[in-house]
């Protein structure tokens, strides 16, 4: 799972975690669940490559490699391996004709762009320059150099730099990271400033989990070689694995100015700066990719996954669409297509397109994961839980399954097993402050208050700006019968979002059972002012508010109108329950 929430790219993320109620009741048929953010966003998710992002702790991303070898990648060219250099087309600098060769870099989800390199040339061996007749005559006394007949078997001939990197070519290609090390080493010990051999020794530390050692050799091969696109590219991507998106996207800039038709090179950029959740910028370059290449796969599913972050999810069908006419077994594409589809509320279509994830990839935890919503949305718990088991059987310390099982048991009225998970997820991480939120609403239903504050008071400390975690823990308070404390909790919530109707309302019956009218008046008006259309609940207590008030004409046209919505909603209790206070003004 990923970061960008992309969940690459996981541009995670890539959305988030679960959030509070994220099974609250709704219409279903076993148990009922309200519809909630998938938050796994597939951007990058092939496991064999080094160059997604970094994965934080929650969502547990694939480890890739940055450079594969050659018969790794879906679209490398004809030949498997790596085109050679002689000396005859390398300067001293280490720059070649033509452009350098390097293994081809795999994009987040294994799809490899197109390197241009030079056509494959075998390494000669350039022999010493010889002059004159050399046929052991002497001219006018003049000494001629010896025939051949009288020269040695063999002449000693010094490796070359280029014979050095062609052969850590070779090793590279068997899968001999540390010897092809040791070539490039012998080639930059001969020429310092041999950038191509800096860059595939990069290569093949990365294989060797070098990164720190990796990321030094391209700079350095950007220091000795300034102009070379690649190398900044390269450095680029391993900057994006570490997480430092800034450098990543200052690599990545250099590059598309050095060398403007590499379409890699713009759908990278375009990732990273989704990771940083600029996914108006990311559909920019996504765009320049595709007027590159108008078949490029990967940058229609990127684009994809960025439409869904921006909550255009029928434009992310559409991109996401084509990149599955590309490639029709483009398993990132149909699990992203399964998210936008499960926003708009096309439950089936969500559910056909993880399931034909899954037909291609039976251990794709992603899909496992994403499904178990769509099948929370669909009222099927059972087949939630079951997929979210899954997920634990490929993923047993992963973070997010964990927290979606513990909803799903909560909503099943099972808190026992709802709080073991929140327990798992704070063993796994100390500071995953939804999981300290799930625990304490958890202890609210069983009335372990002390215990669910506490847990409230650890939410709040790694989540100060969470206005939901204020307002639970304000809901607590105020059934513990502690309504000061309640109403500066939800006065909290408010503050960080003006438009929180039910903290306002939840504050105002806490003022009306406290005995301030006034207030509550307010709080229930400054709600009924943003929608009119506001529930009966709110026109029933504003109206028992106004009775406290003494205004018996205000309070008898709220609680009619309180009467009306109930009545129309079919809730026939708390219609009778308005109809006997009103016989009583």
């Amino acid at each position: 799972m990923n970061r960008s929430g992309l969940a690459v790219l996981s541009i995670t993320t890539l959305l988030s975690s679960l959030s509070v109620g994220a099974f609250l009741p709704a219409n279903a048929n076993e148990a009922s669940f309200n519809a909630v953010d998938i938050p796994v966003l597939n951007i990058d998710v092939d496991g064999t490559s080094a160059l997604s992002r970094a994965d934080d702790t929650a969502l547990e991303q694939h480890r890739r490699r940055a450079f594969p070898t050659a018969d790794t990648a879906a679209n490398t060219p004809a030949s498997s391996e790596i085109p050679f250099l002689d000396s005859t087309n390398v300067d001293s600098a280490g720059s070649m004709d033509g452009g350098p060769v390097l293994p081809e870099v795999t994009l987040p989800d294994s799809t490899v762009p197109d390197v241009i390199a030079p056509d494959v040339i075998a390494p000669d061996v350039i022999a010493p320059s010889m002059t004159g007749d050399m046929t052991g005559e002497e001219t006018g006394g003049d000494t001629m150099m010896p025939a051949a007949a009288e020269m040695p078997a063999e002449m000693p001939v010094e490796t070359t730099a280029t014979e050095y990197y062609n052969q850590g070519v070779q090793a590279y290609n068997r899968g001999e990271n540390a010897s092809a090390v040791a070539s490039f080493n012998e080639a930059i010990y001969v020429d310092s400033e041999y950038a191509e051999a800096y860059l595939f020794r990069a290569a093949a530390k990365l294989e060797l989990g070098d990164s720190t050692a990796a990321l030094a050799d391209y700079s350095t091969a950007v220091y000795v070689k300034p102009d070379y696109a690649l190398a900044h590219f390269a450095r680029g991507a391993l900057f994006y694995e570490l997480g430092e998106l800034a450098a990543a996207i200052e690599d990545f800039e250099s590059a598309i100015a050095l060398d403007p038709t590499r379409v890699a090179t713009y759908d990278y950029l375009g990732i990273t700066k989704a990771a940083i959740g600029a996914h108006e910028e990311a559909l920019v370059d996504f765009e320049s990719a595709l007027s590159i290449d108008p078949e490029y796969a990967l940058a229609y599913m990127h684009r994809g996954a960025s439409l869904i972050e921006l909550g255009e999810y029928e434009n992310a069908v559409a991109a996401l669409s084509v990149a599955i006419d590309l490639r029709r077994d483009y398993v990132e594409a149909y699990l992203n297509r399964g998210v936008a589809y499960y926003h708009l509320g096309a439950f089936s279509n969500a559910l056909d397109n993880l399931n034909k994830a899954l037909d291609l990839d039976s251990d794709n935890s992603e899909a496992y994961y994403n499904r178990s919503y769509v099948y929370a949305a669909l009222g099927r718990p059972s087949a939630a839980l079951a997929d979210i088991n899954q997920v634990l059987s490929l993923q047993p310390d992963s973070v997010q399954a964990y927290m979606a099982r513990g909803s799903l048991y909560s909503a099943q009225g099972d808190t026992v097993a709802a709080i073991a998970d929140f327990n798992k997820v704070i063993e796994l991480d100390a500071y995953a402050g939804e999981a300290y939120h799930q625990r304490a609403r958890a202890r609210v239903s069983t009335n372990n208050l002390p215990d669910a504050l506490t847990d409230y008071g650890d939410a709040i400390a790694l989540s100060p700006s969470n206005g939901d975690v204020y307002k639970g823990r304000a809901d607590a308070y105020a059934i513990y019968g502690d309504l000061p404390a309640a109403i500066q909790d939800y006065t909290y919530a408010i503050e960080l979002d003006d438009g929180y109707s039910a903290a306002y309302a939840a504050r105002g019956r806490a003022h009306y059972e406290s005995g301030d009218a006034q207030s509550a008046y307010q709080d229930f008006t400054q709600i009924i002012q943003k929608d009119p259309a506001a529930n009966a609940d709110i026109y029933y207590y504003r109206g028992l508010t106004l009775v406290a008030m003494g205004d018996r004409f205000g309070a008898h046209n709220d609680l009619q109108a309180a009467a009306d919505r109930y009545l129309a909603d079919g809730e026939a209790d708390g219609y009778r329950a308005v109809i006997e206070r009103m016989s009583r003004l």
